[in-house]
């Protein structure tokens, strides 16, 4: 009989570890270092629950690997919680964060501090809600597609790596920028364009790995374009009318 091809079965299932680590140091600076001080309860809600996530994405492919398919299953469940309540809180965390930006900037602008009238302090705060904005919207359209295949372990294993790559962005950008003070390259290259062109070398490798295996790589390239598409969009919304628009408009009623 052939063996049935799975990646949660490879050595996939370790290089999860690697978030524990990661994240530790990510987040040191902007959260663990300071855990205790005051903060909005949303950013301790969303960050628990990103933790949840995080250890959900570590144990279930080494649950899989080790054969405990029931708590597999039981954890999967408790997914259909954990990810709606992960969404909603990132929104409240978005909202937080960009009338934050705006009540600040408009301040700063009463004072004369800095010299920007309204409409641009409205672009500037749209823009600031980008990252978090386009982050949530992979995690959330790839845990669903996941979710929607989980009978079909092969496709539903994919997606879930595409989703897992969203840990990356938001812990790489906070390492390069806190702990090397990068916040951009040759003074022009934006740091995100580190983290997504390691979340495409990890698809393009995985998808060309499949190909020479004679696998189906559909999904792989439904996931690779999804996340290219969404980061030029990432970049190409930026000062654009229509974004501060439509974030303006998905950010309404002020709370």
């Amino acid at each position: 009989m052939q063996k049935t091809y799975d990646l949660y079965r490879r050595g996939i299932a370790y290089w999860y570890l690697l978030l524990i680590p990661l994240i530790g140091w990510g987040f040191y600076q902007t959260y663990f270092a300071s855990l205790f001080a005051p903060r909005p309860s949303i950013i301790h809600i969303h960050f628990a629950l990103m933790m949840i996530w995080a250890a959900m994405l570590i144990t279930q492919p080494l649950l899989i690997r080790y054969k405990k398919l029931a708590i597999h299953r039981t954890i999967g469940k408790i997914s259909y919680v954990v990810m709606p309540a992960l969404l909603i809180t990132g929104f409240f965390l978005i909202r937080f964060v960009y009338y934050r930006d705006l009540n600040n900037l408009t301040q700063q602008a009463i004072q004369g501090d800095v010299q920007q009238d309204p409409s641009a302090v409205l672009q500037q705060v749209a823009d600031n809600t980008r990252i978090i904005l386009f982050y949530l919207s992979w995690l959330g359209f790839f845990y669903f597609r996941a979710i929607l295949n989980r009978r079909t372990t092969s496709v539903h294993a994919r997606y879930m790596v595409a989703a897992s790559l969203t840990m990356i962005g938001p812990t790489l950008e906070r390492i390069l920028f806190f702990s090397f003070g990068i916040g951009n390259f040759f003074g022009v290259i934006p740091i995100e364009i580190v983290s997504y062109l390691l979340q495409d070398l990890i698809l393009a490798g995985l998808l060309i790995y499949d190909y020479r295996n004679n696998k189906p790589t559909k999904t792989l390239w439904i996931c690779l374009l999804v996340y290219m598409v969404g980061q030029f969009l990432y970049f190409f919304v930026k000062g654009k009318d229509f974004w501060e628009a439509f974030v303006s408009f998905i950010m309404q009623p002020a709370p």
